[in-house]
């Protein structure tokens, strides 16, 4: 693990396609008896995946008009990873630029489910091997990718009114929870700042 910095705060560095990406030592694994390898690799677990998409977002797009938001979860037999792209007003971005940021998300998935004969089926391949030779392997059962913004947030807000032409009331009545209020709060103050309320 050559190319691992330890970090304060046990915090690592590996090194990605000439990139520096930062995870916690969570995902140090040994290999386990039963494999032929010895020592360290990286186990990417739906957690270390959405920071390591939030790194490559800001990393590759920071400066442009691109806006990522992650979110993952747990569940028995597995665990899940939701990334939606947009950008600053909840409008798509790029064909290209979605592919690209769907490509690297799907990275740390490692398999699929198999509706014809009811089974999820791991990948021949899946994970990578960082720039020294670590190995990092997926630790994702599902990965999604959505080209738009997430509702109940404040872009989704802006979208449906810049956009769609929706009334700001209409779209904000069923914003009742306090986290979509103050989504609500802060669609509203940018909407009045555009004069479009």
């Amino acid at each position: 693990m050559r190319d691992m910095k330890v970090m304060k705060n046990k915090k690592i560095q590996v090194q990605i396609n000439n990139e520096m990406y930062e995870l916690t030592d969570k995902a140090i694994r040994n290999y386990a008896s039963y494999e032929t390898k010895e020592g360290k690799y990286l186990y990417i677990s739906q957690a270390e995946a959405s920071s390591l998409v939030r790194q490559y977002v800001k990393k590759k797009y920071g400066k442009k008009d691109v806006v990522v938001k992650v979110s993952s979860s747990s569940f028995s037999m597995g665990n899940s990873l939701t990334v939606y792209v947009h950008d600053k007003l909840g409008r798509s971005v790029s064909q290209e630029i979605y592919e690209d940021i769907e490509n690297f998300a799907n990275l740390w998935e490692y398999g699929k489910f198999n509706g014809m004969y009811d089974i999820y089926e791991d990948y021949e391949n899946s994970g990578l091997t960082s720039d020294n030779g670590t190995e990092i392997k997926a630790g994702v059962k599902y990965v999604t990718v959505n080209n738009r913004a997430r509702f109940g947030t404040m872009e989704a807000i802006l979208y449906e009114v810049i956009e769609e032409g929706r009334e700001f009331g209409e779209v904000t009545k069923f914003y009742t929870d306090s986290s979509t209020k103050n989504q609500v709060g802060r669609a509203k103050k940018v909407l009045s700042e555009m004069g479009k309320i």
